[in-house]
Formats: C-alpha cells, sequence, structure tokens
C-alpha cells in the first residue's frame, strides 16, 4: 500500500509528460479535466439512478445485488476519474464497463476463503425433542 501512495504519482506524472508529448499539453489537460467532469456526473447522477433502482428493488422484495454491485463500481470508477492523471482515469473508464465488473468479481469469489469456524465438512444431524408423558 506504502508501495502505491510513493509510485502512483510518479507513474501519473510520467504518464502526463507521455502523453502530452504525443497529443499536446492542450489536449492532454483536456482530456484530464473532462474525465475529472465525466466522474462528478457520474457521481451525481449515477448514485441517484442507483438508490432509486435499489429502493425499487426492495420494494418489490427482490434481493439488490446487482445494484449493489452496480453501485460500488461506480462509485470507485467516479472517484478515480475525479482524481487528475492518466492511469486513474483510465482504470476508471475500465471499471465503468460491466463485462470488466464481473471479470473483477469472479476474480473476487474465486480467491476468497473460507471463514467459518470449525470443519466445513461435518454432519449435521437436526432433531427434536419430545417430552415423554411418564
Amino acid at each position: 500500500m506504502l508501495l502505491a501512495i510513493i509510485f502512483l504519482p510518479i507513474i501519473e506524472i510520467f504518464l502526463f509528460i507521455e502523453i502530452g508529448a504525443v497529443f499536446g499539453s492542450f489536449l492532454t489537460i483536456l482530456l484530464t479535466i473532462s474525465t475529472a467532469f465525466f466522474g462528478v456526473y457520474l457521481l451525481k447522477i449515477g448514485a441517484f439512478n442507483n438508490v432509486r433502482n435499489l429502493q425499487k428493488k426492495i420494494l418489490e422484495g427482490i434481493r439488490p445485488d446487482q445494484e449493489i454491485q452496480k453501485g460500488i463500481f461506480n462509485l470507485i470508477s467516479a472517484i478515480l476519474l475525479i482524481l487528475p492523471g492518466i492511469l486513474t482515469d483510465s482504470l476508471g473508464i475500465l471499471l465503468f464497463f460491466r463485462s470488466i465488473q464481473r471479470l473483477i468479481i469472479s476474480y473476487i469469489f474465486k480467491n476468497s476463503y473460507n471463514y467459518s469456524s470449525g470443519d466445513s465438512k461435518k454432519t449435521i444431524i437436526d432433531v427434536e425433542h419430545k417430552k415423554s408423558d411418564d
């Protein structure tokens, strides 16, 4: 985590200089500012739409799993787009796509561990207690 905090600004500055050399500084700054505005728009409008869809699913009695996932990814994507830099903008745009989201979710669940206590292969026997009339 500490390495990410140290190297992220260095990578962002390097990419900003390289992209600026290819496309020009004005276009690079314009791209960075426009992605920040898109991030704010996504954060504002996407959050309202997601909360509305979430409430609708809850009122219908349906589990809102997809709405929660969309909301989390939209929030992360919007924050990455608001942060200035080419790398964070690229990651923010990638996280906006549903196919990338599904890949990340499948990777997380594939590598998640079972934190239940005890052996997961125990046999559970359900019994009822009857009072005897002796």
